[in-house]
């Protein structure tokens, strides 16, 4: 067993992240609601939103997500 990321795990958050920074987290199910101005005043929001996603995370056999979209 790795004691590492896979390769597809750190995509995902790596993908998670930009989705964060550019506001598009949930396109087009949270389209016109403005999370970003939530989030940047709180890094303890930011944290937890991570924390929830990473937590959520599921990966197949060989590491692959498979439900980073939903």
């Amino acid at each position: 067993m790795s004691t590492h990321l896979s390769p597809g795990a750190s995509g995902a958050i790596r993908r998670f992240a930009g989705w964060v920074a550019r506001g598009s987290v949930g396109h087009p199910m949270l389209d016109g609601i403005d999370y970003w101005d939530e989030l940047k005043d709180s890094p303890s929001q930011m944290e937890i939103c991570f924390a929830v996603f990473a937590n959520v995370l599921e990966l197949d056999d060989q590491g692959r997500p498979v439900n980073e979209k939903h």
